[in-house]
């Protein structure tokens, strides 16, 4: 036991085994002789140099361990061992020392200095004690409940980007119809080795803050007449959860609605007006590379279902059949990630802002990056990139029922954005179809352009967002600088503005609101070629503006 340890440093013979012939001898002797020729004077003389040795190797311990030598020991009293934390092994070292003065008669309460003995410890000793009490000094590590929140938990946290979570090898397998698949190794949780992708297939249930929602057969495509789903319960500590669309073919709108074609509708109880508009939570369309925020509470259910046939062609499909690098005439897919994304850590307590300091420091960063203002139903954290509207391929037509926030992030120092758009055509009355001006004129009265509701207007339609400057510029007392001379909000029709540049200067958030009419429109509301959206390349101005 712990006396077994700390016999070597008071003198006492230390043997793992018995030698070959019986015998246990002390590190670095050598077999006695076979002929024993100590007499008793010789005995009595080992003795007493036995006894010298313990007990100047005892106190010698005891001062190297700090006990004061000024102070009177006590044999049988526990000692705190206040200079060593309490630590048990210290403890144990002092109590076996002065075990070993009690066995020679020590025991009276004197003084450690009162105790005959030789010189102290030798050199070599003494920094072997001092190097033993560096490493004995430390205190177990207790993790009480409430602090084991702030340890890393299996199946929490994100590998390898958010592609998957971190967890064990026996948890990523196929469990409850969730089908786990390693991409590589993780240990940065408790109990991990792997990081894993957890996918369902048709008819799911899953918590996971990670998933992956599969069209059947994934990657190939198919052309079932079937209603596949996937059932998210959503956590506690959960805020938000992000979809993203790794990869989505199905057929086309018609007449800006994908309830008669195959399409994959969003149900969020949280919303029960529509995740994207006024009962609108439907997708259709090309929409690879997309991605969707929603708000959630907790207990929320979230449902993405699939309704599907087959019949109908995929947007941009040749109609002979021939390969096109997607998914065939009227085959479907579909694979996308699901995330839930907290706000508070895991068994906190608290309302549902964004994370306090505290609470945030045992969230992974992240969830944390990823989080989106409140209202954002998409949110782009590069500060410069390209965003399009839903189902956008420049042939297919925008979707009704529209209503929904396009976010930025802002950095610290910034002043606005430029836009330039590659493709733009909303609906819009005659006036103002061409897209380069902001009101138009109709037997006199003036009315804003895209958002009239009155005669044969197509209804309100428009991107909106604060212009400033068509991207022309001025010389200024300070130098050069963008004219002041687009100063609107609503775009719609065949530009957006006057030369399809945008640039804005605001101080406040960077968004970009997205609305389009209840009723379908006419074509003779819209540009050439039909109303088809957006796509836009943005660029986060930076720096003092």
């Amino acid at each position: 036991g712990v006396q077994e340890q700390w016999l070597p440093w008071l003198g006492s013979d230390n043997c793992e085994e018995d030698d070959e012939d019986g015998t246990c001898l002390s590190p670095g002797t050598t077999t006695p002789p076979a002929d024993d020729s100590t007499n008793e004077e010789d005995a009595v003389n080992k003795i007493k140099d036995f006894e010298k040795e313990a007990v100047e190797k005892a106190v010698g311990v005891l001062k190297a361990l700090g006990v004061n030598p000024d102070e009177e020991y006590n044999p049988i009293q526990q000692r705190d061992g206040r200079l060593f934390g309490g630590g048990m092994l210290m403890q144990a070292a002092i109590d076996q020392a002065l075990a070993v003065l009690r066995i020679f008669g020590y025991n009276t309460g004197a003084q450690i200095n009162t105790i005959p003995v030789q010189p102290a410890v030798s050199q070599v000793q003494q920094a072997a004690l001092a190097a033993l009490a560096q490493v004995t000094t430390h205190k177990a590590v207790i993790i009480l409940p409430t602090a084991a929140q702030d340890t890393n938990l299996p199946n929490y946290e994100p590998c390898r980007g958010g592609e998957g979570l971190c967890t064990s090898a026996q948890e990523c397998k196929n469990i409850g119809g969730v089908q786990g698949k390693s991409i590589g190794k993780c240990g940065n949780c408790v109990g991990c080795s792997v990081c894993c992708q957890f996918v369902t297939g048709c008819q799911g249930i899953t918590d996971k803050m990670i998933t992956y929602f599969q069209s059947p057969g994934y990657p190939r495509t198919d052309r079932s007449n079937e209603a596949c789903s996937l059932t998210l319960n959503v956590r506690d500590e959960v805020c938000q959860v992000r979809l993203d669309f790794i990869d989505f073919e199905m057929a086309a709108p018609v007449a800006g609605s994908c309830s008669g074609v195959d399409n994959f509708e969003i149900i969020n109880t949280a919303q029960p007006g529509g995740v994207f508009g006024p009962g609108q939570s439907k997708m259709c369309g090309l929409n690879k590379g997309q991605h969707v925020y929603m708000p959630v509470k907790p207990g929320n259910i979230l449902i993405m279902r699939a309704t599907t046939s087959g019949i109908r062609n995929i947007p941009l499909a040749k109609l002979d059949g021939t390969n096109r690098g997607l998914s065939g005439d009227t085959a479907f897919r579909w694979n996308a990630r699901v995330t839930q994304i907290p706000c508070e850590a895991p068994g906190a307590r608290g309302g549902r802002s964004l994370p306090d300091e505290k609470s945030a420091r045992r969230i992974p960063s992240h969830y944390r990056k990823l989080l989106a203002p409140d209202g954002c139903r998409q949110y782009f954290q590069e500060s410069r990139g390209r965003l399009q509207s839903f189902n956008y391929d420049g042939k297919s037509e925008v979707l009704l029922n529209q209503n929904y926030a396009i976010c930025l992030k802002r950095p610290a120092r910034s002043c606005g954005m430029t836009l330039k758009a590659l493709g733009f055509s909303l609906p819009a009355s005659a006036g103002c179809l061409p897209g380069n001006v902001p009101a138009e004129t109709v037997d006199g009265v003036c009315s804003l352009c895209c958002t009239s509701s009155e005669g044969d207007s197509p209804g309100v339609n428009y991107l909106g967002v604060s212009g400033y400057s068509d991207g022309a510029s001025v010389m200024t007392p300070i130098g050069q600088n963008y004219a002041v001379n687009q100063d609107r909000y609503f775009f719609c029709g065949a530009k957006l503005g006057v030369t399809n540049l945008m640039v804005t200067r605001t101080k406040g958030p960077l968004l970009l609101r997205v609305r389009t009419a209840g009723n379908y429109w006419e074509q003779v509301s819209c540009p050439d070629g039909g109303c088809l959206g957006f796509l836009i390349n943005y660029d986060v101005d930076t720096g003092t503006c």
